[in-house]
């Protein structure tokens, strides 16, 4: 991981998870402090929630097709990488933690679904 950075205005960024009502999304649509997600760009590289788990080397094997696109304030606090293999995934992907979550109303509800496979 990178050191901390912040967001910039307009910057939107893509959460893949398994659950539709994903335990790191609040009700208030926020993000929970320690919640990863990527850039809009890396989630373009995603068409399937199974490339979701390999691409971001993700620990629980079911599919992540719920997309949730997050839209966070202006100077917001992340750290960037590169997602190393894990959990029998090749990774490679951009992932970006929100080190202390995000305020409400910047994660879009419900989220997207995409192809499992």
């Amino acid at each position: 991981m990178t050191p901390e950075d912040t967001t910039k205005a307009g910057e939107v960024f893509v959460r893949f998870s398994g659950y539709e009502n994903d335990n790191r999304v609040r009700d208030d649509g926020s993000l929970r402090p320690g919640t990863y997600a990527t850039t809009e760009e890396d989630a373009k590289n995603v068409k399937t929630g199974k490339d979701a788990v390999a691409r971001y080397a993700m620990p629980n094997p079911q599919p992540a097709s719920y997309r949730f696109t997050i839209r966070p304030e202006r100077d917001t606090v992340i750290q960037k990488g590169i997602v190393e293999p894990a959990f029998d995934q090749p990774g490679g992907g951009v992932e970006v933690i929100f080190k202390n979550g995000t305020t409400p109303k910047t994660v879009t509800l419900p989220p997207d679904k995409i192809p499992d496979e």
